[in-house]
């Protein structure tokens, strides 16, 4: 359990056995590239020709899944509205059943056979895309005649009601008698001075108003100057029918083209059988875009290439072999990393320390020549999680839902991490709740002791010394660890000015705790019957005396006047505040712990009065019962693992963890929409 040690890797090979070499590479997963460093002769830096066809490719293949779910969707919208339409009579029943296609983001578990069929359907699949994007023109331009179709209709709704054909409108041969409409857009009564205008007219309400005006040639410029002041607009339409008539026809034509969009469709949903095939082989490429972007930094002649990377140490020979199996030409070094090198952080935990890893890369990734802390950060995160929830029925509940979910292969590997993590932790829940005879929050009656070492409503103080307790414990590991880290960085004397002086301290601390435990154990509701020798004192007294004069004298030592020095002994003492502050926090498992007893005993009692209601009592009281416990289940969670975390990262990992390192990424396991078994 500890970070992998890595090996540099640099190969020559010849380049026409290019893919060969980088097949045996990639496919264990093993292998991260590097830029090739500088060598004493000359080479060119590797093309990207195949680059841009791939993420061409790639975009192609997103567009046919992003439009196969776009008329997914589109077709549910179709046989809603006809279901609404044929409840009303007015439509007939659409024969049209919708595939279960699941176009959510989950990555799906796929086979390699099933990998390696997509890859070779590479052109079939390619194709589907170009018949799907044909049928995206098809149906661009279906929606456009709607949008065309719906403005000239909006445009003939104000003359829908004029009793008139449009052709009719305008100067008429042989006649000196013109016949123009116009349509007031205030929606306002007609203006009284239509009645002194040189016309004949008629009014028509509708949902503005239109004047039907009928005014001799020579008046005729007069008159639309005069209707134009008062807010009418003149119709220029000359259709040879009625405005009502034209939108009947535009109204049937729109009603032709919503049929082709709803083929159209239709046709496209036939493709849909594809949709994982084009998931597998957007991936297949995306591996395919890796490579390139990979051998960009390879270093190349005519006939030749080198490529640098990093390969686990352990599997490096194995690696080697492998290659040198497939392409016995090829030329290969393993090289120890260098100070100046960064090699990328691959942990290595088991089965129990896995899941935990996440929450330390939340904060930040290892370096690669630090310790992993995820082995002793895991214990403290099991331990805490399970004091939060402090119940063992809600314990027990966590524990089978996260095994279950974390163990199912319906799931990734992030839901499955989190599942399990959440599943020991109610592991931890259901041991803390045996020791605290918490289950449910139910009451067993008065005088009926169940808890081992406590109850958290009854000893209240006693939960809050525990808690505090167990943050001495981490905060003092913390420092140990900091401790021994500096002892092998060659920097004994910062181990002992650092972190030595602040573990006497605590030492002083724990002395002088147990010294005064008989005198508090009243309060504590406990009985000790022990007496603490009087040395405990004595001893308490020494400890934090060389604490105190370590961080004192020796607090700023890196100063390069006496000033200094002094000043930086006084804010070492200053920085114990801080340590204080951090050792308070661990107040939150005592208060989150409380909080969860308090208010399940409370949603008990109110479902005991709920059940205490005749006839249908118990059925009403038990689903309430039921939905604020699974209420109260959830905030635990919820508080747990935010506050667990916020424990590891400021008051843990402040003590001794720099992080900042860079995650173990190979070629070839990097994918968007499936995963493999």
């Amino acid at each position: 359990m500890a970070i992998a040690k890595m090996s540099h890797i640099r190969l020559i090979g010849l380049r026409r056995e290019q893919n060969k070499i980088m097949d045996a590479l990639v496919k264990r997963g093993l292998f991260e590239p590097r830029a090739t460093d500088a060598l004493p002769f000359e080479l060119q830096g590797g093309g990207a020709a195949r680059y841009g066809e791939l993420k061409l490719k790639q975009s192609e293949l997103s567009f046919a899944m992003g439009f196969l779910k776009g008329r997914h969707s589109a077709m549910a919208g179709f046989l809603k509205e006809n279901k609404v339409a044929v409840k009303h009579g007015a439509a007939t029943p659409i024969q049209y059943t919708l595939s279960k296609e699941n176009y959510s983001d989950a990555r799906r578990l796929v086979t390699k056979a099933d990998f390696a069929d997509a890859a070779a359907r590479e052109y079939e699949l390619m194709h589907v895309c170009d018949e799907l994007k044909e049928l995206s023109y098809r149906l661009v331009d279906c929606n456009s005649r709607i949008s065309a179709i719906d403005s000239e209709i909006a445009a003939y709704a104000p003359f829908a009601d004029a009793p008139i054909r449009l052709s009719e409108l305008g100067e008429r041969a042989n006649s000196d008698i013109v016949i123009s409409l116009f349509f007031n857009r205030t929606t306002s009564l007609p203006n009284a001075a239509l009645d002194e205008l040189p016309c004949a007219y008629e009014v028509i309400k509708t949902s503005g108003i239109i004047a039907l005006t009928v005014t001799r040639r020579a008046n005729t410029e007069a008159v639309a100057k005069q209707l134009s002041s008062m807010g009418y607009v003149q119709c220029a339409f000359t259709d040879d029918c009625t405005a009502v008539q034209k939108i009947e026809g535009l109204q049937s034509e729109r009603a032709d083209v919503k049929r082709r969009i709803f083929e159209l469709t239709k046709t496209s949903l036939g493709y849909e059988k594809h949709v994982t095939d084009l998931r597998i082989l957007y991936d297949v490429i995306g591996l395919d875009i890796e490579r390139a972007e990979a051998e960009e930094n390879f270093l190349k002649t005519d006939s030749a290439f080198v490529l640098e990377g990093w390969l686990p140490e352990r599997y490096a020979e194995q690696t080697v072999s492998e290659v040198k199996d497939a392409c016995p030409d090829v030329v290969v070094q393993l090289l120890a990393p260098e100070e100046k090198d960064a090699p990328p952080t691959l942990v290595e935990n088991n089965k129990v320390v896995k899941p935990y890893e996440q929450i330390t890369d939340m904060y930040s990734s290892p370096r690669y020549r630090e310790i992993d802390p995820n082995p002793i950060m895991a214990f403290f995160y099991f331990l805490f999680f399970g004091i939060m929830i402090g119940d063992a029925g809600y314990g027990l509940i966590l524990a089978i839902a996260g095994f279950v979910i974390g163990t199912s292969k319906k799931f990734d590997s992030g839901i499955k991490k989190l599942a399990l993590l959440v599943g020991m932790g109610g592991v931890s829940a259901v041991i803390w709740g045996v020791l605290f005879g918490s289950y449910f929050s139910i009451e067993f009656g008065e005088g009926v002791n169940v808890a081992i070492i406590l109850e958290p409503l009854d000893k209240p103080l006693l939960l809050l010394v525990l808690s505090i307790g167990l943050g001495v414990v981490q905060i003092v590991t913390g420092f140990v660890i900091k401790f021994v880290a500096l002892c092998k960085d060659g920097k004994p004397f910062s181990a002992i000015f650092d972190c030595g002086s602040i573990i006497l301290l605590f030492a002083a601390l724990v002395c002088l705790a147990i010294g005064m435990l008989p005198s508090l154990a009243p309060m504590l509701g406990i009985t000790v019957d022990f007496v603490p020798p009087a040395s405990l004192k004595t001893a308490a007294m020494a400890l934090a005396l060389t604490g105190v004069a370590l961080i004192l004298i020796f607090g700023g030592r890196n100063s390069k006047n006496v000033f200094g020095k002094v000043v930086g002994g006084f804010k070492g003492l200053y920085g114990l505040v801080n340590i204080l502050s951090d050792l308070l926090s661990y107040c939150r498992l005592f208060g989150l712990c409380l909080a969860s007893c308090a208010i399940g005993l409370a949603f008990n009692r109110l479902g005991g009065i709920l059940m205490g209601i005749p006839v249908a009592g118990y059925v009403i009281g038990g689903i309430v019962l039921a939905v604020l416990h699974i209420f109260n289940l959830a905030l635990g969670v919820l508080s747990a693992y935010v506050h667990d975390a916020r424990l590891q990262f400021l008051e843990f990992y402040g003590k001794f963890y720099d992080g900042g390192g860079r995650l173990f990424k190979p070629l070839g396991v990097k994918t968007k929409y499936i995963r493999f078994n």
